[in-house]
């Protein structure tokens, strides 16, 4: 339990340190999220590579490539869907309460692919975590309106959610019989170094059934690397914020295999809910005010909290 608990919350210090200093970065390369996706990927992947040559040998296991290929492209899926739906979505406090869908979706595959048992009481736990971000965000949706919410985006970010349950599903099951910090350290490896021809392909697939032409995503490329190396304007102090958020970046997703090492999938989807409030008002801060923090979060903190505490005390399944 100890080593459950000291995870979730390295986890989530990182996730609001990362956070904060990922959307400093996505200020400069916000016109282009394929490139800035495949950016962090690459430095992801060279730190990660850094601290796993570090390893003892003993510890650097010969890849399953054909598993490792498929995580990866469930995670480039997801990642094309949310950089094609989330700023077309409608309402920016929307996206935090469909990302809820991945907990019922992560309970529902690890209960049919891995023979996961939940008892009632976490059930009941995750039912309070998705009610508590719900409320949380759902004030400041209602007093914006509903008009300018886009149905068929919706539903396309909502289907991003299965990628990502099932990639997490699957993580978790690749991490079983694994110990120790070897493990994430790899798993961030190679996600990283696969996920840059996975999120190549899925970006190209996705741009020529959007817009009929896969010249979208290469125009994002390259406009993307003149801003790193000749922009000016907007692109100014874009190489200090990337090399800001590169190692936080990179100990985030280091961080969520660990999570889904010592604990599940779906105890990581809860434990992210936790991180959406808290990051809110991190962002808030950063900004210099409370003004844009949204005070229903006060009450979503507690009640994610509480559904946190009481899926972890009905967790008979769970691996520590």
């Amino acid at each position: 339990m100890q080593s459950v608990f000291g995870a979730c919350a390295v986890n989530c210090a990182v996730s609001i340190v990362s956070t904060c200093l990922y959307y400093s970065e996505l200020h400069h390369l916000r016109e282009f999220p394929f490139f800035a996706a495949q950016l962090n990927a690459a430095i992801g992947a060279f730190l990660a590579g850094l601290w796993f040559a570090a390893l003892p040998k003993g510890t650097q296991q010969v890849p399953q490539w054909q598993q490792w290929a498929s995580l990866s492209g469930l995670l480039a899926l997801q990642n094309t869907l949310e950089i094609l739906s989330i700023p077309r979505v409608g309402n920016e406090d929307l996206p935090p309460i469909l990302q809820q869908a991945v907990v019922p979706l992560s309970l529902l595959f690890s209960w049919q692919l891995l023979r996961r048992k939940y008892s009632k009481v976490q059930l009941l736990g995750a039912t309070m975590v998705v009610a508590g971000v719900t409320a949380g965000f759902l004030p400041s949706l209602w007093n914006t309106g509903g008009k300018t919410v886009s149905p068929s985006w919706v539903a396309i970010f909502l289907l991003s959610r299965v990628p990502q349950a099932a990639a997490n599903v699957a993580a978790e099951s690749l991490a079983e019989n694994h110990q120790g910090l070897s493990w994430p350290i790899r798993a961030t490896l190679y996600t990283q170094l696969l996920g840059l021809p996975c999120n190549l392909v899925a970006g190209l697939i996705a741009s020529y059934i959007w817009k009929g032409e896969a010249a979208v995503v290469l125009q994002d490329y390259t406009s993307g690397l003149d801003c790193l190396f000749h922009g000016g304007g907007s692109c100014a102090g874009t190489w200090s914020s990337v090399l800001l958020f590169a190692i936080p970046g990179m100990l985030y997703t280091l961080t969520e295999f660990h999570v889904l090492q010592v604990a599940s999938a779906t105890a990581y989807f809860l434990l992210a809910a936790l991180q959406l409030p808290l990051q809110d008002l991190a962002l808030s801060l950063l900004n210099g005010t409370l003004a844009s923090f949204h005070m229903s979060m006060l009450p979503a903190i507690l009640a994610v909290a509480l559904g946190l505490v009481l899926y972890g005390l009905g967790s008979p399944t769970e691996r520590h």
